[in-house]
């Protein structure tokens, strides 16, 4: 077994799944393991199924709860890292509350929190996609579009904490109302809610069959499915969110002279390499000529990224504090 000291939980706290993990602080999962959130039975009952998790992933990886040395945690919505507050986090229906001594009081462990794309985000620099460079912009496409943004070594959250939140960023100025940021037009919903669109108009397309008629269920695995097998609009939809994507990321490059991008998320995942790609290939008629040798890769980390980075985040800021 590992030294002690070397060991982390990182949670990945969602309003659907919370995802848990034994790592090392070198980035390895020694066990994971997941469950349901349930956030409508309220804070308590979150708290309690965090707690259960911890101690499932510590019988699984064979080692004590005591021997765990801090608990990261990445949360969606707006967090306040110096409290260990969410301040607001709708699908958890959270306002204000305090995450990270609530744990702490319940576990007897040392708990720091962030926001989960920040620590999706850390996980890709320190062990992923972003390993081998110093500053980066990581951006998660699935539900909804985050950024997390590690300049000079560090996280950076500028002045009100909110640093990295590209899917907020304007990218259609002629959009209408609900069209405009890069989240409203190159998410998976806004992928998803296009190809409704479109087939309920009487285009054609293999997400029809994919779903079996019910087009409720287009999730990143079928978007993938269908532009796998050549369906022509799901192409041509995901051509025009690769466009939005491309200029996202070539103005935040642009902006900071990034040498390194991570793209991840569900959708990234799920399609992979290709649209990884398209992105590259609108971006690169976007972005100011000295960002042309900007890295652009896929996230290395997928799924694990948040559970890893979380862990890591720990074992940073507590490592810190000797």
């Amino acid at each position: 077994m590992p030294n002690k000291h070397e060991l982390y939980i990182g949670i990945d706290l969602g309003g659907t799944n919370i995802g848990a993990g034994v790592v090392t602080s070198e980035g390895a999962i020694l066990s994971s393991d997941k469950m349901k959130t349930k956030a409508e039975l309220g804070s308590d009952a979150v708290i309690e199924r965090i707690a259960k998790i911890i101690d499932r992933v510590c019988e699984k990886a064979g080692v004590r709860v005591d021997d765990i040395k801090g608990v990261g945690i990445g949360a969606p919505g707006a967090i306040d890292i110096k409290t260990g507050s969410v301040i607001v986090a709708p699908n958890l229906r959270w306002n204000n509350f305090p995450l990270a001594t609530t744990l702490q009081q319940h576990t007897h462990l040392p708990v720091t929190i962030d926001n989960d794309v920040n620590v999706g985000t850390w996980g890709e620099f320190k062990v992923g996609g972003g390993h081998n460079t110093n500053n980066m912009l990581g951006i998660f496409i699935g539900t909804g579009i985050g950024g997390g943004l590690v300049i000079h070594g560090q996280l950076y959250y500028g002045h009100h904490m909110t640093a990295g939140e590209i899917g907020h960023t304007l990218v259609k100025a002629d959009g209408s109302l609900g069209r405009r940021t890069l989240e409203n037009l190159a998410s998976r919903t806004s992928i998803a809610a296009v190809l409704r669109k479109l087939i309920n108009a009487n285009h054609k397309s293999l997400i029809t069959e994919l779903t079996d008629g019910n087009l409720s269920k287009i999730k990143s695995r079928v978007i993938a499915e269908a532009f796998s097998q050549g369906d022509e609009l799901t192409s041509r939809v995901l051509q025009d969110a690769a466009k939005y994507v491309g200029i996202a990321v070539a103005n935040t490059v642009t902006m900071l002279s990034l040498p390194h991008v991570v793209l991840g998320g569900g959708l990234t995942e799920a399609l992979g390499k290709p649209w990884v790609k398209m992105v590259r290939e609108q971006y690169e008629q976007y972005v100011f000529p000295h960002g042309h040798d900007c890295n652009i890769v896929a996230s290395e980390l997928g799924d694990d990224a948040g559970v890893i980075g979380a862990a890591l985040l720990a074992f940073d800021r507590f490592d810190s504090e000797k």
